[in-house]
């Protein structure tokens, strides 16, 4: 069983404001290594955003922007299977973000925790990543992108546990779930 989890938190409603990346790598599962860097998305701070995660101008302003970290984050990515609770949304971000510096994001195949957790798990009340964590008993600091990523990680070790899963072929095979190509 080998992935990667990702999760971006952007500085206001345009996918190529990325000001978060966190990231999780997963092998025989286990969470092996991570990364995270906080981004300078070279755009404003919505006011909601900043409700959400904390992250303001002040804070990115003397770090990286997204090419220049874009690197390190294709070398996670590249032929991977990508995971993110919503991901669509991380998708979407890494994609514009890429289309923003002239960038071609490498080639990966992911899938959705929030889809998966809804096979695993048919009695929550919802399947946010709050919740699903709180079901798993897991410690997340949500909307930190590190921890969010770090709990999707271990949600997907949870689901490929329960389903006696040694990789995500045999998951999709066992759910009917479908992996997407980024």
């Amino acid at each position: 069983m080998k992935f990667v989890s990702i999760d971006f938190e952007t500085a206001n409603r345009k996918w190529d404001s990325a000001c978060a990346v966190g990231m999780a790598r997963v092998e025989n599962g286990k969470i092996v290594d991570e990364y995270y860097s906080l981004i300078n998305p070279e755009d404003y701070f919505s006011s909601f955003n900043i409700g959400i995660h904390g992250i303001t101008a002040r804070d990115v302003a003397n770090k990286p922007n997204f090419l220049m970290i874009s690197e390190q984050i294709w070398s996670w990515l590249a032929g991977n299977l990508v995971i993110a609770h919503n991901a669509s949304f991380d998708v979407n971000v890494l994609k514009k973000a890429a289309q923003k510096y002239g960038l071609v994001p490498p080639k990966f195949s992911y899938a959705c925790t929030c889809q998966i957790a809804k096979l695993a798990w048919t009695d929550l009340d919802n399947y946010r990543l709050s919740t699903v964590a709180q079901h798993l008993l897991l410690d997340l600091q949500h909307h930190n992108a590190m921890s969010d990523a770090r709990v999707c990680a271990e949600i997907m070790i949870e689901v490929l546990k329960q389903y006696e899963c040694r990789n995500m072929t045999e998951l999709l095979r066992k759910t009917g779930y479908k992996a997407r190509h980024g």
